[in-house]
């Protein structure tokens, strides 16, 4: 997801700004490669060590699957888990590809942790209660987080907070993730080959594991024109009153922009109803709301669909 790159950027950013720059490892998905974190047995690892887990209530999808969050006390990191399927080999298979995810989350809660620790202690300025909170709290602050579809062959979520930093604007944490079970592999949107990331080399063109090839301008274009549709055929913004006209984005630092448009950057995940397109960045909240995501019916988004399984199985929920 190319808003993770920018994340830690930022952090970066921040961190250099404080005098600290990270030498430890960091984040992964997408990105975990980018800042060295180690591989996936590794995350599973790390996770059947060091968690300590709080049950959340199950919930049922349409077609009968069931699942229910998973918390880490100390990092305070949540991951779905399947608890019932037809085929229960799919179900322990899905439910590894969940427990790498969620031990990956943890070591970056953890790296993120003793990075703040780091940063505060060079700054002789801090007070002793911010030290004992960064050694004590956790370091990422999950929000919402939510299975939005499972099958027998595919599994996505979404994951949505922010990074405890200093400053009033810590940085987001919005992402979605998709497991093909099939195939062990794990998928979220992927920049096309060229794209940049520094504003001034930007490039918004993108891919979505094996449904969506966007990496043509004119066919970006398309996809984003039919989002857009969708979302101005809804009845009403749910801005602030003050804030009524629908071309706005979901904040009010910058009403000029629309919620939808060419240059932003999106988080894509399955939902039983459609692909859920989410709105990433500072104007909008790293949460779903009921204006963002934005669901798209697999049937609308047909033309831009790749061949394969993962097509066949979203068009037969029509």
């Amino acid at each position: 997801m190319r808003s993770l790159t920018l994340l830690f950027r930022l952090i970066f950013a921040l961190l250099v700004s404080l005098g600290f720059a990270p030498t430890g490892q960091a984040q992964q998905l997408d990105s975990w490669d980018d800042f060295g974190l180690a591989e996936r047995s590794t995350n599973a690892s790390f996770f059947r060590q060091h968690a300590t887990l709080r049950l959340g209530r199950e919930h049922r999808l349409p077609n009968g699957i069931s699942w229910r969050l998973l918390t880490d006390v100390a990092s305070g990191i949540a991951m779905p888990r399947l608890t019932w399927m037809r085929d229960r080999q799919r179900l322990l298979a899905a439910n590894q590809l969940l427990e790498q995810l969620h031990g990956g989350e943890m070591r970056l809660e953890a790296s993120w942790r003793l990075t703040l620790q780091e940063a505060y202690a060079r700054d002789l300025m801090t007070p002793p209660a911010l030290l004992r909170d960064a050694a004590t709290r956790p370091a990422i602050v999950q929000k919402d987080v939510a299975l939005t579809y499972a099958s027998e062959r595919l599994v996505s979520l979404m994951v949505g907070g922010w990074f405890v930093s200093p400053g009033s604007h810590p940085p987001d944490l919005l992402r979605g993730v998709t497991f093909d079970i099939q195939t062990a592999t794990m998928m979220q949107v992927t920049s096309c080959p060229g794209a940049g990331h520094s504003p001034g080399d930007r490039n918004p063109l993108f891919r979505y594991g094996r449904l969506l090839d966007l990496c043509d301008k004119a066919t970006y274009r398309r996809f984003v024109s039919l989002v857009k549709e969708i979302d101005d055929a809804q009845p009403v913004r749910h801005l602030p009153r003050e804030a009524s006209d629908r071309s706005m984005g979901c904040w009010l630092e910058d009403p000029g922009q629309p919620l939808i448009r060419e240059d932003q950057e999106y988080v894509l995940y399955l939902t039983f109803a459609g692909l859920a397109v989410q709105v990433s960045g500072p104007e909008c909240p790293p949460v779903r709301t009921p204006d963002n995501p934005i669901i798209v019916p697999y049937r609308r988004l047909e033309p831009f669909m790749l061949a394969g399984p993962w097509r066949d199985e979203l068009l037969r929920l029509r």
